[in-house]
């Protein structure tokens, strides 16, 4: 048998395995250093701003690109977008891996390694359309749901690991064995296109979407730091620096994503109407389920994903985890979502996926609450496992059968672009989850402490007002809380860490009630999408 003959459809099961640890590569390194970033500053001798930059530069290159690489991958081939983005993934893993600071550091994982993100993210997605059909196209996205959702959680504990008894590097390293392992694999994928355009490339398009697209995330991921209004922080980069000292930069990244964003949707309904190859084809937004499951999509991300970003605040700051054992009580959901995952898919080859999703969602919010109840200063593992339980079953049933909904209801010949949409709309709602959910966090942690703290007779005046004061002045609060303690008499350490401990836990179920919130809003959207084609 040659090469060549192993990419037909007798193969097309191994060639999911492949896409699926395409994806699964991705996800984790997207949570894989968060766990090691007080390692990573000590290593490198640089300072927390700049690994904001690095962790943010990642999410915002791959939101800027995922539609350009998805279109490229309809006209050039979407098997070749996947085999390069996985060496450029491979590649800047690699760079930043053997970093010696942190400008290199931002080179390998922040450029190389998201742009080949962007390319593996939006081709392993389409290809998955193309090489499936009918009731295997819900197994298959019932596995590659599964996938996900395991890598989600997974990043943590093995970022967590490799820090903790190795090195943060090998958290990089890592990657290319996986990459190469990936690369030989794809010789089971068949390659597949788009429309066959002569027309040329929406360069102007690729300007406007990916200016705006950045604007937009980086004015959601940074609002916090910056200031939404008003300045907390000067925003600088190199030698230049934000020059209105009272009016935030992000205002005006909004302004100019909606400027940008909006030139973008009238330069791609021109070059529609005149018959051109645009970008992005407004055309396809007509299709009704398209839409409401992309609407799905985002209303998901602003709730489901936010949990993965209180839980480790929790976990570390009350019932003093450290990143490995974090992970590894994420690892509860991880496993259940990994089984729950291609069961679905063969559900949702019986029936129509639209309720999978719709059930999913509402599961996802019985387990969160179920979670929210349980959180206290002396919960245990065991205290927490049903909610994660119950929310990773939900997990596995919106996620995968949601992606097969928005993929599955537009032609193939549009699968790159439409799956590069749909991945762009899972990461703009996701940043905007986490921007509110960190908002309401913040606040009420502050809030909390200092509301404990005034109304806590154990703590003498003078105290008070120390503890009160670290609490205003800081954003997130449990790691300069910590300070605060160690200023106070030993005879009231006590007092104060159980308020800030009370505090945070209080937070944190107003945090997870938000959540809940949009993941309801997303089961009650999901209703009105429609059972996807063949």
């Amino acid at each position: 048998m040659k090469i060549k003959d192993l990419a037909t459809d007798r193969f097309r099961w191994p060639a999911l395995v492949v896409l699926a640890l395409s994806l699964a590569i991705v996800i984790i390194d997207n949570s894989v250093l968060n766990v090691a970033v007080p390692y990573i500053i000590r290593d490198l001798n640089t300072g927390l701003s700049s690994m904001e930059w690095v962790i943010s530069g990642y999410a915002l290159i791959i939101a800027t690109l995922l539609i350009t690489v998805g279109r490229l991958g309809d006209i050039f081939g979407r098997k070749k977008i996947l085999i390069i983005g996985i060496c450029l993934f491979a590649i800047g893993s690699f760079v930043a891996s053997i970093a010696p600071n942190v400008s290199v550091l931002f080179l390998g994982e922040a450029f190389i390694e998201a742009i080949g993100a962007s390319m593996m993210l939006t081709s392993s997605l389409s290809l998955i359309v193309t090489e499936f059909r009918g009731r295997e196209r819900a197994i298959a996205f019932g596995v590659w749901g599964s996938v996900a959702g395991a890598a989600a959680a997974l990043g943590p504990l093995l970022g967590g690991y490799f820090t903790s008894y190795y090195s943060w590097r090998w958290s990089l390293r890592i990657n290319v064995v996986v990459a190469i392992i990936a690369i030989l694999g794809t010789v089971f994928i068949k390659e597949a296109k788009g429309e066959q355009d002569k027309k040329g490339f929406d360069f102007i398009g690729t300007f406007l979407s990916g200016a705006g697209l950045f604007s937009l995330v980086f004015a959601l991921i940074e609002g916090q730091k910056y200031g939404w209004f008003h300045v907390n922080q000067a925003f600088q980069i190199g030698g230049w620096q934000w020059p209105i000292s009272q009016f935030s930069i992000i205002p005006v990244a909004f302004l100019a994503a909606a400027v940008l964003l909006a030139g973008f949707i009238l330069w791609e309904y021109r070059l529609e109407k005149a018959g051109s190859a645009p970008l992005m084809r407004p055309s396809i937004f007509k299709n009704i389920s398209f839409s409401v499951g992309l609407a799905t999509v985002i209303i998901i991300g602003l709730g489901q994903f936010g949990i993965f970003f209180i839980m480790p605040i929790y976990l570390q700051n009350v019932l003093g985890l450290n990143a490995f054992h974090t992970g590894l009580l994420f690892l509860i959901a991880a496993l259940t979502m990994f089984v729950v995952g291609p069961i679905t898919g063969f559900i949702a080859s019986k029936i129509s996926p639209k309720w999978i999703v719709t059930s999913g969602m509402f599961i996802v919010a019985i387990g969160a609450l179920v979670l929210r109840n349980a959180l206290a200063i002396d919960a245990t593992g065991w205290t927490l496992a049903p909610g994660l339980f119950i929310f990773g079953v939900g997990t596995a049933m919106a996620s995968a059968q949601l992606t097969n909904i928005v993929l599955s209801s537009v032609p193939q010949k549009l699968s790159g672009e439409a799956s590069a949409i749909n991945a762009t709309a899972r990461q703009v709602g996701t940043s905007v989850g986490i921007a509110i959910l960190g908002m309401v966090l913040a606040g009420a942690i502050t809030s909390g402490v200092q509301n404990n703290v005034q109304n806590d007779s154990k703590i003498p005046p003078f105290a008070k007002a120390k503890v009160i004061e670290s609490a205003g002045s800081t954003s997130i609060v449990g790691g300069q809380l910590n300070q605060a303690e160690q200023k106070a008499p030993a005879a009231i350490t006590g007092a104060i860490k159980r308020d800030v401990e009370s505090a945070i836990v209080d937070a944190s179920k107003q945090a997870i009630l938000v959540a809940v919130f949009f993941i309801t809003l997303g089961g009650i959207v999901s209703m009105f999408t429609k059972k996807p084609g063949k």
